[in-house]
């Protein structure tokens, strides 16, 4: 362990997306589909993704940039209500660390909003002081949610 800090913070992040939330929550369960949008940087790749896309199954992603993916999160879905809700809880870990660097739950709402969807992020971590921050979870959630932007035609 680096050193014994354990420091709490929660990011909530809104889009306004052109599409139904049944597309929106098709793209984010579908396994294929997110491997197009869900990094977090501009040469980042998903080299890996196991999806069990239901209460109480598993994913575990393996990504990072293209020349060294050696980030691992990994989480359970707690709570899954199609079309409307997602919440997962989790950790991350660089591979070359092995011990995590942070404790995530993650929500995400999704509601109509005339003929588009409002989505709601919240993610409530704690950052264990292995390099990982706040800034740079909400850096990546920001770019993120603009691929998905991007994949659904915004």
């Amino acid at each position: 362990m680096i050193n014994g800090s354990a420091t709490p913070d929660t990011i909530t992040l809104q889009r306004t997306l052109p599409v139904k939330p049944a597309r929106v929550f098709k793209a984010w369960s579908n396994r294929e589909e997110r491997m197009k949008w869900d990094f977090p940087g501009e040469d980042w790749v998903i080299a890996e993704i196991e999806q069990d896309f239901r209460e109480d199954g598993i994913e575990r992603t393996r990504f990072g940039p293209k020349e060294n993916p050696n980030i691992e999160a990994y989480g359970r879905y707690q709570i899954i209500e199609p079309d409307r809700r997602i919440i997962s809880a989790g950790t991350m870990r660089s591979l070359s660390e092995g011990e995590p660097s942070s404790a995530t739950l993650m929500t995400l709402d999704l509601v109509a909003d005339g003929e588009g969807t409002l989505l709601t992020l919240i993610d409530q971590s704690v950052y264990l002081g292995r390099g990982e921050t706040a800034e740079m979870r909400k850096s990546g959630w920001e770019t993120i949610l603009d691929r998905l932007e991007t994949h659904l035609g915004g």
